[in-house]
């Protein structure tokens, strides 16, 4: 399935991303289609996820998986749209939080199974204690820099009060972009750094 998108007004009184999908994976059965609930929802960096029921097997709960795109200021006006999904579509979105997974009913399906596996994973690595100054980190694999240099353990300073890392081998100040995803363990004692 592609995109949908629509003007502000096409959001009815929704005037948030989130409150249109819950509004849109919450309605009665009818004559010519069974109801759905939904049990619980959130939005984690611009994607939205919710455990969902139909009234045709109430007791069997399930994912829906939402990429979305918001911009108040379209020149279009096309201001929000959304591409909708099942955890058995194999989506690589893995930020659901665990109180949605709870909610799941147990499956079978390859596809979801692996999804919720790879949000598990995703929560065990995002939900630990930040690093602290003085802290070293040890990376699961060494990462090659832009300079060439491959390193796997670096050292947790401060710097104008915010966390920064440092080479182990040479002590260049380095980015590891999304750290709290990376697979990584602190080691103490502290590294001592050259200054």
């Amino acid at each position: 399935m592609g995109w949908l998108f629509m003007t502000l007004a096409g959001m009815g009184e929704h005037k948030t991303p989130k409150t249109y999908l819950d509004n849109q994976l919450h309605y009665p059965a009818n004559e010519t289609r069974p109801g759905l609930t939904r049990h619980d929802s959130a939005m984690v960096k611009g994607v939205y996820y919710a455990a969902i029921s139909s009234s045709d097997d109430p007791a069997r709960l399930s994912a829906v998986i939402c990429l979305t795109k918001w911009n108040p200021r379209a020149a279009d006006h096309m201001v929000f749209g959304y591409k909708d999904m099942s955890e058995t579509m194999g989506p690589y979105n893995y930020d659901c939080p665990a109180r949605i997974l709870d909610l799941l009913t147990p499956t079978d399906n390859e596809y979801a199974l692996a999804w919720r596996t790879a949000c598990r994973k995703q929560t065990a690595l995002t939900s630990r204690p930040k690093p602290q100054p003085g802290d070293r980190l040890r990376l699961a694999e060494p990462l090659t820099f832009s300079d060439g240099v491959a390193e796997q353990l670096f050292a947790v300073d401060t710097s104008n009060g915010k966390t920064i890392l440092r080479r182990a081998t040479d002590n260049v100040r380095v980015t590891l972009p999304k750290l709290m995803e990376r697979p990584w363990q602190v080691i103490k004692p502290a590294l001592s750094v050259p200054t």
